[in-house]
């Protein structure tokens, strides 16, 4: 066992430790995941008045991290209205759920009849336990379109792998952008493993910007997670809601 002081985090200690975790076998999601934590236990310390290393989480960076983006109002009206049949249709409707209930993949993707509620004053909600926090939550059901894609489906909703959905709705977009040009727009990322290994097999070098960095269409960037991002963010524009 290593002991560290609060005085030892510097660029040679930070670097160590993502060797150690690479090292291990952590993903770079991963790695991203612990840097920020450690990020956020040294700057509550120094709130506290635990140690006076001001530049500690100035030595933090994310690495090789992809850009999250999310989907405006108008976006997703039009991926609603678009024309879709069989499990394009099925990822569709499974990945808006996501974004009108600001839910994590694992609740969308599971919702059935039982979650569907009406209050004593008609207000239509979801009721879940969110599987990443055990935390019991009721959601009010906010938008129409929510209502026709439950209805559509007799309120048991289609599952959807993860995988296949990011795949899919990556598809979807691309298609949708024939019509949207603003879901084209390229914007810089890090590209996964997956896709330099893509890339190498077609024998293409990533396209770049004048600065050097990686860029990519706006669509290409939409996991399952976007819902989430997507829907909390809208929320925040409509300037309705605090942050909290």
């Amino acid at each position: 066992m290593h002991k560290f002081g609060w005085t030892d985090i510097d660029r040679a200690f930070v670097s160590r430790y993502i060797n150690y975790l690479q090292k291990h076998g952590y993903m770079a999601k991963v790695i991203n995941k612990h840097l920020t934590n450690l990020k956020t236990l040294i700057n509550a310390a120094f709130i506290d008045g635990v140690h006076d290393n001001q530049r500690a989480s100035k030595k933090i960076k994310d690495r090789d991290k992809a850009v999250e983006i999310y989907l405006t109002e108008e976006e997703l009206q039009a991926l609603y209205e678009m024309p879709l049949t069989g499990k394009k249709e099925h990822s569709r409707d499974v990945f808006l759920i996501g974004c009108y209930t600001c839910q994590r993949v694992n609740d969308y993707n599971n919702l059935n009849a039982n979650n569907f509620e009406t209050t004593r004053k008609g207000t239509r909600i979801i009721r879940l336990v969110q599987q990443k926090t055990k935390t019991e939550v009721t959601i009010p059901i906010l938008n129409e379109n929510l209502i026709t894609i439950c209805e559509k489906y007799g309120y048991n909703i289609p599952k959807a792998n993860e995988q296949v959905l990011n795949r899919y709705i990556k598809d979807i977009l691309k298609d949708l952008s024939e019509q949207l040009p603003s879901l084209k727009e390229k914007v810089p990322t890090k590209l996964t493993m997956k896709q330099k290994e893509a890339l190498r097999k077609e024998k293409k070098e990533p396209e770049t910007d004048l600065n050097g960095n990686v860029i990519v269409p706006r669509y290409d960037c939409v996991t399952s997670h976007t819902a989430r991002r997507t829907g909390i963010t809208n929320m925040y524009l409509s300037h309705k809601y605090t942050i909290l």
